[in-house]
């Protein structure tokens, strides 16, 4: 890939920018036990990168139509919260730092998540990194969840790049295949998703933190002049 390539960056947000799947797991054990609904919490990968309304007719599909899927949602959105409230939003190491490094290099940049609006902006105001996207994109303002390309391509348009030319930043299966059918170049950062050789056929890049991302981007990314 030349350095000309990469014109723009859509990062997701849960996963990759904050530490919140580990959270989110915990409310989905946490609640499915006072539930006695195992199931969730055993499967909670499938639906990571999934919109919420998504979640919820999966699990109808998985565990059957009279599967309490939003109560057990509302439920667990109400602990994560909370849980934020009082302990702060979870930021993964070198989400700041890699924002400001692309802000300095001039490249555009756009959130695509499939949380919903309200919430998105609240974890980047309370993290301080809402100034940083030009752009953003959440689960509420398309039709198709990922791993559907949509937010991804509704995010280029909002940017004004093509696809090609915009490197999706993402932890998830989802939406990895999502960045792919997109058609952009794509980078994983783990976290609860391992890089499973499906995936590692997909990406253009494979970096265990977002500081090592960075690296990589000093080496394929135009310097301003």
């Amino acid at each position: 890939m030349s350095a000309l390539d990469i014109r723009a960056a859509v990062f997701d947000a849960d996963g990759t920018l904050f530490d919140t799947e580990r959270l989110s797991r915990t409310s989905w054990r946490e609640v499915g036990e006072e539930m006695g609904l195992p199931q969730p919490e055993r499967d909670y990968l499938l639906y990571v990168g999934r919109s919420h309304d998504d979640i919820l007719a999966q699990m109808r599909l998985r565990y059957g139509p009279d599967f309490p899927a939003g109560e057990f949602k509302a439920r667990c959105g109400r602990r994560s919260v909370a849980r934020m409230e009082r302990e702060g939003v979870p930021v993964k190491e070198g989400a700041a730092e890699i924002l400001r490094f692309l802000q300095a290099r001039g490249v555009p940049l756009a959130l695509a998540t499939s949380t919903y609006r309200e919430r998105t902006i609240q974890k980047l105001e309370r993290t301080g990194l809402l100034p940083y996207f030009q752009a953003i994109v959440t689960g509420d303002q398309v039709r198709r969840s990922k791993p559907d390309p949509e937010i991804f391509l509704t995010a280029c348009r909002a940017l004004g790049v093509e696809p090609r030319h915009a490197l999706a930043v993402e932890d998830s299966r989802n939406g990895i295949l999502a960045a792919h059918a997109a058609g952009m170049p794509t980078a994983m950062v783990l976290d609860l998703v391992p890089p499973t050789a499906e995936l590692e056929a997909l990406l253009t890049v494979c970096r265990p933190s977002l500081l090592q991302l960075r690296d990589w981007m000093e080496d394929v990314l135009p310097r301003r002049p």
